[in-house]
């Protein structure tokens, strides 16, 4: 899965702005991922390769549209994690912050070494209300969570004036 997450990066000419370790730290998540997800659904692609190509890379590919260097994220509804630890990982100066799955989101966050990057569980419409999150973030993004109408409600209150939101919403 390494080199495979190794030579995505450098197809996407992603490689050189990461760091060393960031193809052994997206391969080591999606060992822990799929580790987990033998008793707990946190995904249905189930293939390695998949994982990397789906998982880490679609996340991966978010970079090419925006610089993350010193900035803040909150990725709404983010399941396993995703695009949001993969970000993390990519760019360690990116402040996260994970909403569900809270328990192994932070025991994957833990054993990566991952700082900066915090899990909240609660429902996106109320933690949007929450002062320090409304008006608050550089970017949100959100993958596989609702249509897009609905995710402009819950996740455009996060972003500050500027940011953007990033709804990953196909393979396009």
């Amino acid at each position: 899965m390494e080199q495979l997450i190794r030579n995505g990066l450098e197809a996407m000419d992603l490689l050189p702005q990461t760091p060393d370790r960031a193809p052994a730290q997206l391969a080591e998540y999606g060992r822990l991922l799929l580790e987990k997800n033998q008793v707990m659904n946190l995904t249905a692609i189930t293939e390695p390769e998949r994982v990397a190509q789906l998982h880490m890379l679609d996340s991966a590919a978010l970079l090419k549209g925006a610089d993350f260097q010193d900035k803040t994220l909150i990725d709404v509804g983010t399941g396993a994690g995703f695009p949001g630890i993969p970000l993390k990982i990519l760019v360690p100066s990116l402040q996260v912050t994970l909403n569900k799955r809270v328990d192994w989101l932070g025991q994957v966050c833990a054993q990566l070494g991952l700082e900066g990057i915090r899990a909240i569980h609660a429902r996106a419409e109320e933690q949007a209300l929450v002062k320090g999150f409304r008006d608050s973030f550089d970017f949100a993004t959100a993958r596989a969570v609702a249509d897009l109408r609905l995710l402009c409600e819950l996740c455009l209150p996060y972003v500050k004036v500027g940011g953007l939101f990033l709804a990953m919403k196909s393979t396009d």
